[in-house]
């Protein structure tokens, strides 16, 4: 017969099956530590299981119900502070999900030494700065530099080199305490330390046949702790100051473009302790905070000298246009078609007319080598030279020749000119021109429908003082067009780097011979234009047309 009591204690003994896998499964999330687990839930659970399995053997509600109370008062409590407890920021929890995501990063303390070395490291950079407003700027960062990787080693001696490209050498730039020479004294220097360093602080070497200019050339670093066994060190005597210790060498590179700019020189004394593979690796990361100094002074110094160069061309620019005529005089016998382009930065090219006297009319055309203001006190100062001399009789030869005297006893310049000097008289219809360098002058005939050189090649004004300069004399009739122009006209480049040149400048003036001087000129500079299309101007463009009537 089916007994009803005992179905009843299936949900006492279900229960405590079911709290005790509770409690089996809290025990090895704690074991396990993959959350927290109060101490609370464990003993609510042994109440509940302990009054399941008594009451069940020991019948009694009255015991049952009191395990459930203790129980809840057990675990109420714990679950009140939950609720009602100071929230959790919700930063901190986002800082514990992202902690979880990212793996751990160890930050390892850098040792005293390497921090020290950062600190002087960082001082170039500062020093750096002040190379852009103070004169002697970089040679106080070249010193600090050189008596910082003094200072780390504990060298004797130090030395900076810079490397000149254009001697292609390498030149002392800074220099302190007792360095012996490991390259060949002069076999008449005398021996002394005050000769010798004052020798080496001012030396400069080839980049080759020398250890300066081997580890420059190479941009390998180099420890040196047996000098008189390497080949590329000389001993040169036995004087105590000239003996050899050890040497460190490290080139200076400025790392973004390959190039090796200089290198820092350590000596040690004969007699004290070498330089270590330590001493090298301390002026290894010196230099490579010195590398950054220096880019940040170089690039100071281009940007500053770019500068300077725009103000001079413009200042240039601005005193050429001066020298230009303001109007174009009325002139019997002939009309004029002229045009220049200017380049910026170049400022080499003048044309001038002078109304001399009724019987001669000169017409001036200059091309001055150079650039910037040097170039325009050569062309104002012949200019002025031939203004002077073109009121006298003398002809236009014998004025060339005696501007280029003058111009070459000014031993302050080495710019020279190609000049064009016509005297034209209206009166006789003669021609007496001359001509020094590559500024030509052309004729064209109106009769024979060709063009022709007039000029001889000759050397420019202010190469030899002894130049004599030719006249050249020929009669002119109407329609016929005397032409001169500077090259940097007949030189312009389009886009395939072909030149203009004189043909295509000679069929454009054949081509339009029944039209005016000015109207010749401007169709010439367009179709220059047209020509080079969109690439710049590398020389300034000059044409004089003297068209005669």
């Amino acid at each position: 017969m089916f007994n009803s009591d005992a179905i009843a204690y299936i949900p006492l003994f279900s229960t405590a099956v079911v709290a005790l896998l509770i409690f089996v499964f809290l025990a090895i999330i704690k074991a396990r530590n993959t959350a927290k687990v109060s101490f609370l839930s464990f003993l609510s659970l042994a109440v509940i299981i302990f009054g399941c399995v008594y009451t069940a053997l020991h019948p009694g509600m009255s015991l049952f119900s009191t395990m459930l109370l203790i129980a809840a008062a057990i675990i109420i409590p714990y679950v009140i502070m939950l609720a009602f407890g100071k929230p959790k920021p919700k930063e901190l929890k986002e800082q514990t999900e992202e902690s979880l995501k990212k793996p751990e990063i160890i930050v390892e303390e850098l040792p005293p030494e390497q921090i020290n070395l950062v600190e002087k490291g960082r001082a170039f950079s500062l020093l750096a700065a002040d190379t852009f407003g103070k004169k002697e700027g970089m040679q106080s960062l070249l010193d600090t530099i050189n008596k910082t990787c003094m200072d780390v080693t504990g060298a004797d001696g130090g030395a900076v080199l810079l490397v000149d490209d254009f001697e292609d050498s390498i030149n002392v730039k800074s220099f302190a305490g007792d360095f012996p020479p490991p390259y060949k004294l002069p076999s008449d220097m005398p021996h002394k330390p005050l000769r010798v360093s004052t020798s080496f602080k001012f030396a400069n070497f080839p980049l080759r046949d020398n250890i300066f200019g081997e580890v420059a050339s190479s941009g390998k670093a180099e420890l040196i702790t047996q000098p008189l066994k390497d080949s590329r060190i000389f001993q040169n005597g036995p004087e105590d100051f000239l003996k050899l210790g050890s040497f460190i060498f490290v080139p200076i590179q400025l790392r973004d473009k390959g190039i090796v700019i200089g290198l820092i020189a350590l000596s040690k004394n004969a007699g004290t302790e070498v330089f270590t593979q330590q001493h090298l690796d301390w002026t290894l990361t010196l230099v490579s905070f010195a590398e950054t100094a220096l880019k940040t002074a170089y690039s100071f110094m281009e940007y500053s000298d770019r500068h300077e160069i725009s103000k001079e061309s413009e200042v240039a620019a601005t005193l050429q246009n001066t020298l230009l005529p303001k109007k174009i005089p009325p002139l019997s016998g002939v009309n004029l078609g002229v045009f220049t382009e200017h380049t910026e930065g170049v400022c080499s090219d003048i044309y001038d007319i002078i109304p001399a006297r009724q019987d001669r009319v000169s017409f001036v055309l200059m091309d001055v080598a150079g650039k910037g203001t040097n170039s325009f006190l050569v062309m104002s100062m012949l200019r002025a030279m031939i203004r002077l001399v073109v009121n006298t009789p003398q002809s236009a030869g014998t004025i060339l020749s005696w501007a280029n005297r003058e111009i070459c006893s000014e031993i302050n310049f080495d710019h020279f000119a190609s000049t064009a000097l016509i005297n034209f008289n209206p009166v006789k219809k003669t021609i007496q021109a001359s001509a020094a360098g590559t500024t030509p002058i052309l004729l064209y005939s109106s009769q024979k429908g060709n063009i022709e050189k007039k000029s001889v090649s000759c050397e420019p004004l202010g190469v030899e003082k002894t130049t004599s300069y030719r006249d050249i004399q020929f009669t002119v009739s109407q329609g016929d067009i005397i032409i001169t122009y500077t090259d940097g006209l007949v030189e312009a480049l389009n886009s395939t780097g072909k030149q203009y040149s004189t043909e295509r400048l000679a069929s454009v003036i054949k081509e339009n011979c029944k039209l005016s001087g000015k109207e010749i000129a401007s169709l010439v500079k367009t179709d220059i234009k047209k020509f080079i299309g969109s690439e710049s101007l590398h020389d300034d463009q000059t044409l004089l047309l003297i068209k005669i009537q």
